[in-house]
Parts: C-alpha cells; structure tokens; sequence
C-alpha cells in the first residue's frame, strides 16, 4: 500500500527575540534539516533559531501557497528589508512543483494590493481561532519562556531596542494612530477587563509588579522619569488638559468615586495607605516634601474648577 506524502509548512524564528526570518515549505526530512542559505546560517548563528510547523497537508501545491503567503505576511523576503532570510517569495524547490519568475512576480504585485494583504490577514485570524493551533503554539512559547537563559536574551534584546530613539518614536507614533480609531480603543478595552477578570491574572501580575518595584535602581529611574516630567511646564499643562478632559465624563467621576469608596471602606487597606505614606514621607527630604504638597494643591485646584465647570 502506498502512502501519501505528507508536506509541512514552517517558520524559522530567532531564538533570541522571538522575531520571524524564514518560513519553507517541505517533507519531515527537509523539516528536520536547519541548512538553508547564507543569510539564513548568518542569522541563525547570531541569533540562534526556532522551528515551529505551522500547517501540514497532502498536497504539495497548497503547501506552496501557503509558503508564498507566510513570506509575504511575516515579509521575510530578503529584498523587504525586514531582517528576513528567504531569497524568493516561494513557491519554489520541492518535488518537481515550481512556479515561474511571473507568478512569483504576480504575487510580489498581488501583496501590494490592500485587499490582498486583509485576506491574508483573516486567513491567519482563522487559523488563531483554531483551538487546537492556540494550544499547540501556547504549549510551545510555554516551553521557551521556561529557559532562564532565553528570557534573558529577550529582556536584553528588547533593552536594546527601546534605548533606540527612533526605534521609540516610532513605536509612539504607531500607538497614537491605533489610538485614534475608536474601534481599536474599544477593542483594548474589552480585552484589558478580561484579563483583569482572570484572578489568576492578577495574582500574578501583582507578583511581577512587587518584584520589579523591590529594585532600587527601577524606583531611581521611575522617580527620575516622573520628576523630569514635572519640571516642564508643557508637560503638566498637558497634564491638567487631559485631565479636566477625562473628569468632564460624569460616568468616569461616578466609577472613580464608586472604586475609592470601596476601597477606603475597607480597614486594612486605609491601614496599608497610611504605612505607605509615612513611608514615602520619610524618605523624602524637605524640598521633596514641599514640592507634594504643592502638586496636592495643584490636584485640589483641579477638582475644585471642575466642579465649578
């Protein structure tokens, strides 16, 4: 009896930031052999690499197409410019399937085409939706983030590219535009309660929190950030605007209030906001002193005129 051919589909990400460089297509054979290209030994060399199959089939025409479509959606085509190591757009080697330079170049054109890249888009939303694929790529980022070592390397990775000034504005400017579409805001907004509704989430959360705020060097940097905020006099007008903004919402007064009542109405936890305070107080030297209680008034004068307004 003969057996059919298997063909899988994979992505090749670097071991040190998680970042896609190559996806291909292939038979478990070919799977199992990390030798591609130059590009690709250079980068898996500084980069270390991670192998993860992402779609398997029986026909080795689909698992070309959806070679060409990772390449195009992860842009790992070397000529994109995105660090990515595939020398063509797919659709290539194999078991004697290969496409022509002009449906490869029909493909490069088709990518352009917005209407294009949004399918493509719903087909990798589809493939998210698939709970068998969710908990498959859980169980393997699980995995990772398990090594000591390999976190490391993120946390250092993602250092490097926040000291970068344009890496940072950049990224500002993206958020300030995703922030602009309602539907955008409404949909972070949903999934951040669902998150919080998760008392496991939480838990865990406040555990990292106490854990980063237990480093005096982080609590330097913050209380450096904060100050240096301050001290501008654009930054604080800003501030106030913002804030009589999102105070005039009669709902947002409501919930705030609401959330502070059952807060204080708690004993243990008034307790813990006084110890806190005395705390903080006594650290603080005179000059600091005085500059709170000057912000304090500041905040009054605020509620107060909002609520003349």
């Amino acid at each position: 009896m003969e057996i059919e051919q298997k063909f899988f589909v994979y992505v090749d990400y670097r071991e040190d930031d998680g970042k896609p460089f190559y996806a291909g297509k292939g038979t478990e054979r070919r799977v199992q052999d990390l030798e591609r290209n130059v590009v690709h030994t250079r980068i898996k060399n500084k980069h270390g690499i991670i192998r993860e199959v992402v779609f398997e089939t029986h026909s080795e025409q689909e698992s070309f197409e959806k070679e060409i479509q990772l390449i195009g959606e992860l842009q790992t085509y070397v000529h994109y410019g995105k660090g990515g190591a595939n020398l063509t757009l797919g659709g290539e080697g194999g078991s004697g399937y290969k496409f022509t330079e002009e449906q490869r170049e029909s493909f490069k054109k088709l990518w352009e085409v917005p209407e294009y890249r949004e399918k493509i888009s719903e087909s990798s939303k589809k493939m998210w939706e698939d709970p068998v694929f969710k908990e498959k790529m859980s169980e393997i980022n699980k995995k990772k983030w398990e090594d000591p070592e390999y976190r490391e390397k993120i946390s250092e990775s993602r250092k490097k590219m926040w000291e970068d000034p344009e890496h940072r504005k950049n990224m500002s400017e993206s958020m300030k535009k995703a922030l602009e579409d309602p539907e955008y805001r409404k949909k972070m907004s949903e999934s951040s309660k669902k998150m919080w509704e998760d008392p496991e989430y939480r838990e865990n959360h406040s555990k990292k929190l106490k854990k980063v705020w237990e480093d005096p060097e982080h609590r330097e940097k913050v209380s450096k950030g904060i100050k240096e905020h301050h001290s501008d006099p654009d930054f604080r007008k800003k501030q106030g605007e913002k804030m009589r903004e999102v105070l005039s919402d009669p709902e947002i007064r409501e919930k705030i209030s609401k959330i502070t009542k059952e807060k204080l109405s708690d004993p243990e936890i008034r307790k813990k906001i006084s110890e806190s305070r005395k705390k903080y107080l006594e650290k603080l030297t005179p000059e600091q002193r005085s500059e709170r209680v000057r912000l304090s008034w500041e905040t009054r004068r605020l509620k107060k005129l909002q609520q003349e307004v």
